[in-house]
């Protein structure tokens, strides 16, 4: 009998509104990865489909190093591994490619390492590694997961709340944008005044999804002052984004994770008819509706005779 383990790992949307690096949703686009133990000596990686065209397949491959570091910890041996990987999740879009594929490494190591973590130890692991859970937690959670990595003591604390009963846009430009770029936009510091105001946003933001309050929530949402007002000049399309869907009573329009995909929140009964007004307007983009993601990572072994 021959054992594969297929994981089907949802992309998230992190710094969601006034979030961030602490407020992330799992949305219903996946990397899939089909793996199992191979007969020589090494790893080798197979990618298929457009997303993951130019990575790696050998050894420096990103999850063969996250997941040797994970085996390294816990003083197992992996075997050789051949790894499928597919993905309908644009590289440097900010619908959190990288921790997706961080996720996978965990699970294949916890899976041929026989190592026994719990998600509550993958999550730990995966903030580590990521240095804030805004996207990792979602994607190994599902839903709207809010979180907080301490540095010193290296413990995630997270918190769920419903995730938004509203449609999701996101318009994805064909161009990447680097998470060093995007990260570089950012001030050092703030003013305590800053930091008392976007605290203020951040928590009524919160408390209004909470009670599904989404013209109060994207409000806030659309007042970030932590990382938007310093990265929008990188993300061209944005401000025709957000008053585009303003004639479209959208709730809010806002940057997803690092850039340059620009999440929009939008009743139900309305959110067709925005999607296709953006298709036209944004030829160069790919506009589409996507659903939030409940379940996080789907993990199943599958067994074939040889």
């Amino acid at each position: 009998m021959c054992e594969s383990l297929s994981l089907k790992i949802p992309a998230s949307t992190a710094n969601l509104g006034v979030g961030f690096d602490s407020i992330g949703m799992a949305l219903n686009k996946f990397l899939y990865l089909n793996v199992q133990i191979n007969n020589s000596d090494r790893w080798s990686f197979k990618h298929i489909g457009p997303n993951v065209e130019g990575l790696p397949i050998d050894e420096t491959h990103y999850i063969y190093q996250i997941a040797q570091q994970v085996a390294n910890r816990y003083e197992v041996t992996l075997p050789p591994l051949d790894i499928e990987m597919r993905s309908e999740i644009p590289l440097a879009r900010g619908l959190g490619s990288s921790a997706s594929a961080l996720v996978g490494a965990l699970y294949i190591a916890n899976y041929f390492g026989d190592i026994e973590l719990s998600k509550y130890e993958l999550l730990q692991l995966a903030t580590e590694f990521e240095g804030h859970p805004d996207n990792v937690a979602p994607t190994i959670y599902g839903g709207l997961v809010l979180g907080y990595y301490d540095p010193q003591t290296k413990v995630t604390d997270v918190s769920y709340i419903d995730p938004p009963r509203a449609d999701m846009i996101i318009t994805i430009p064909s161009n990447e944008l680097s998470t060093t770029l995007s990260r570089n936009a950012l001030p050092e510091t703030f003013s305590h005044k800053d930091a008392v105001r976007n605290s203020a946003i951040s928590n009524t933001m919160i408390s209004a999804l909470i009670q599904h309050n989404y013209e109060l929530a994207g409000k806030m949402m659309e007042q970030d002052g932590f990382h938007e007002p310093y990265r929008q000049h990188l993300i061209p399309e944005f401000q025709t984004i957000k008053r585009i869907a303003k004639r479209y009573h959208s709730y809010a329009t806002v940057i997803s994770g690092a850039g340059p995909t620009v999440l929009t929140m939008i009743a139900p009964e309305r959110s067709g008819e925005l999607v296709r007004e953006l298709k036209r307007e944004f030829i160069h983009c790919r506009s589409e509706l996507v659903t939030i993601n409940v379940t996080g990572v789907e993990s199943e072994v599958l067994y074939q005779r040889h």
